[in-house]
């Protein structure tokens, strides 16, 4: 593949079910260090072009990739944001899952904002004459990231709504009578989704007060951000209780 980053700056792993891969990958950040004089990234980070200060300036402050050489088996975790480049040394069948949860969604978020200023910046020259600039530069967002404000907006109500409703229903009277395996289990239920509803809690609140994402029509937004911002803040009290 492409030196890239995941979709969204998700999780995610990499099992091997037969063949080898090598991977180079380096930590979020490094990826700055690699960007030519325009901003963009290379194809390939061992190209010898990368050597080149008068097109890549800041190379050199780069530090070596994590190399790992995958074996039928193993199962490759890859941190969110982390940028990579991987090769499939033989005929390789592996099985890939993205994911992303109160731990990186903030991550998340941080990379819808960096993508939809580029797309502004991009067309920028151009915001006087559109009278619906603002949705344009939404449209473009999409088509390149597969989501835009709104709809991360949805994302962030269907995890809420999920969470909401564990800890609605909570422990039933006999597994918490009990000191058994089922009410362990759910018990850690409770507190992750509680961990996850205050994540929740703070990309929703930088989500509200975004300028960009309150010049969109959000009246379709059903319930409407301080409504959901609310009920989210009432179950966490209710459940610390």
């Amino acid at each position: 593949t492409p030196f890239h980053a995941d979709v969204f700056r998700s999780y995610s792993w990499s099992a091997n079910i037969c063949g080898r891969k090598k991977w180079l990958l380096y930590p979020a950040g490094q990826e700055e260090y690699l960007k030519d004089r325009h901003g963009s990234l290379p194809f390939d980070v061992t190209a010898p072009g990368l050597q080149d200060r008068s097109v890549y300036p800041r190379y050199n402050q780069s530090q070596p990739p994590v190399e790992i050489v995958q074996e039928a088996g193993e199962i490759v975790f890859i941190p969110s944001g982390w940028h990579h480049q991987v090769y499939n040394l033989e005929d390789t069948i592996s099985i890939n899952h993205n994911w992303v949860n109160g731990c990186n969604v903030a991550i998340m978020w941080c990379f819808l904002q960096d993508e939809l200023a580029a797309v502004q910046r991009e067309i920028n020259e151009w915001k006087d004459p559109i009278d619906d600039w603002h949705l344009q530069c939404q449209l473009i967002m999409k088509s390149c990231t597969g989501i835009d404000y709104k709809e991360f907006y949805n994302f962030l109500k269907v995890i809420a709504e999920n969470r909401i409703s564990v800890l609605e229903n909570g422990l039933d009277d006999e597994a918490s009578a009990k000191n058994t395996p089922k009410a362990a289990i759910s018990t850690l239920g409770m507190l992750h989704a509680v961990f996850d509803l205050k994540r929740t809690v703070k990309v929703l609140t930088s989500l509200s007060a975004n300028e960009d994402f309150k010049k969109l029509d959000l009246t379709s937004l059903s319930p409407p951000p301080e409504a959901l911002l609310h009920h989210l803040k009432a179950a966490i009290d209710t459940a610390l209780l």
